[in-house]
Formats: C-alpha cells, structure tokens, sequence
C-alpha cells in the first residue's frame, strides 16, 4: 500500500494518532550530522596541547654550544643589519635571522676588548652585523661590529673595525650568515605551481568545484592581515620568533581544512584540498626552520 493511501487511511481512524505522529515526524525527520561525543573533543585538545607544548619546549630550547667558550662569555649571536635603523640583535637563535657565532676566535675578541685601541667615531656603515654578546651571569652587551669600527652600544666607544682582525673572525660571521637558505620568493612560485597543478586536475577529470565556501573567506582575509602584520613587524621593528611563526602557520593549515571538510562532500575534493594545504604548510615549515 503506499503511503499517501495509508495516511488517508490514518485521517480517517483517530484512534491511530499517535502513529500518524510518529509516521509523520519520520517523513519529515531531517538527517542529522554525525557528531563525535564529548570524550573525543577532550582527547583531541589534550593531544594538540601536548603537540603545541613539545613543540614549544623544542623549539625554545635554547641549547648553547660552549665548548669554544672560555671565561665569562656563555653566548655570541649575530644578526645582519643591512641599513636598517635600530639595534636588530637578540641573542637567541629562535629568530630569524639571527645566527649562533660563539667560535673561538670570536669568544677571544670580545673577551679582548678592554685591550683593542679605541677611536674616533668613523663615517655609519650602512651594511654591519649586530652583534649580542651573553655572559654567564645573565648580562649582555651589544655590538655593532662593521669593515671600518666596532661600536660598543652601552659604552658609546668605538674600536677597529674587522678589517683590522684576522680573516677568521670575518669567515665565522659570514660562514653563519651564508649557509643554505630557502628564498622567500621560492614560497609564492610554489604556491602558484600548486594552484595550478591542482585547477588542472579538476578540469581533466571534470569535477565541478564549490561555488563558495562559508567562513573560507574571511580566514583567509584575517590571515592575509596577520601576513602584512608579521611583515610590517619585520622591516619595521626587528627579527621575527620562530615558534610564533609556527603556531600561526599551523594555526592557518587547521582552520582552512576544518572549514574545507565541513562543507565539501567529494572524497576526490577532499582528497586534493588535503594535499594542497599540506604541500603549503610544509613549504613555509622549510622556510621557518631554513631562514
């Protein structure tokens, strides 16, 4: 019998209201989405907690190699200032830019210093290195060390400058700065050759894309402000923190997908918006732990 007559039927029997009720309610009834229980919510956020925190005390782990160190001096840590105004130094190698240059001939310099000739205040190099030497006591002294002076900041006093040191003492610093890095121009082409591979993919198979995507925009506009934001920070005030720059990071590659996942409904979708946001985290990674 189908179902329409038998409703008809029900109409006329009141005595059968609660089963017209309950038939009507499960015409009617919309699917309800599977939700995970309470318990899985709170062992997800355990394991992102302990995720985050590992990955923090790893990271921040300042770890200092002083076999080279004699004396006082615990650390030496040097960041490139290319004419950019203001001391950019810190003395730990969690920011970008800065290197680790506790070598001997190094070490022997600034435990020297009080000995090396001081001299007028020579012409600013606009190219020169900011140099935070650490003491073992907790307190630091920064340098600006270039071709013609090294200045001591705390003390105003000028030195020689490394042109008059031993080549060495050049070959640590440059020998720091110089090694294999990631350009920042390789992120963009990798991201736009990703785009592309992908856009491919879904014209040769046909697969028709989601027209839009509720909330995708505006994290990706909050995003884009908190690049410009980082950048800014970065010519403007100084080096940017490494575990910061991986939380957002992480952070971006979570909510794009979680936002992804609740809206599309083709594993083949699924499958290639997975990839890309791994191949984008993975590719700023290299450049955060390179850089």
């Amino acid at each position: 019998m189908k179902l329409d007559d038998r409703l008809k039927q029900l109409n006329e029997l009141p005595q059968n209201e609660a089963l017209k009720k309950s038939i009507y309610q499960n015409i009617h009834k919309k699917p309800e989405r599977a939700r995970l229980p309470l318990k899985t919510f709170r062992e997800i956020g355990v394991m992102a907690a302990i995720c985050f925190i590992g990955m923090f005390l790893l990271f921040t782990s300042d770890i200092q190699n002083n076999q080279a160190a004699s004396g006082e001096i615990a650390k030496i840590t040097s960041y490139e200032n290319n004419g950019e105004k203001g001391f950019r130094g810190r003395t730990s190698t969690l920011f970008v830019g800065v290197e680790n240059v506790t070598t001997a001939e190094m070490v022997t310099l600034f435990e020297n210093i009080s000995e090396l000739p001081v001299v007028m205040a020579p012409p600013k190099s606009d190219v020169h290195y900011d140099i935070v030497v650490l003491y073992k006591n907790g307190e630091q002294r920064k340098f600006e060390l270039a071709w013609n002076y090294l200045y001591d900041v705390k003390n105003d006093a000028y030195y020689p400058g490394y042109e008059q040191y031993p080549s060495v003492i050049l070959g640590d610093i440059e020998n720091a700065h110089n090694r294999l890095q990631f350009p920042p121009i390789f992120i963009g082409l990798g991201i736009l050759v990703m785009i592309m591979l992908t856009s491919s993919y879904y014209s040769r198979r046909q697969i028709e894309q989601p027209k839009k995507i509720r909330g995708l925009g505006i994290v990706i506009t909050i995003y884009m402000i908190v690049v410009a934001s980082i950048g800014s920070y970065y010519f403007m005030i100084g080096p940017l923190y490494k575990p910061l720059l991986l939380l957002l990071l992480f952070g971006y590659g979570f909510s794009i997908w979680w936002l992804i996942k609740k809206e599309v409904t083709n594993l083949n979708i699924l499958k290639v918006e997975k990839y890309k946001i791994l191949f984008i985290v993975l590719w700023f990674l290299i450049w955060i732990v390179m850089a």
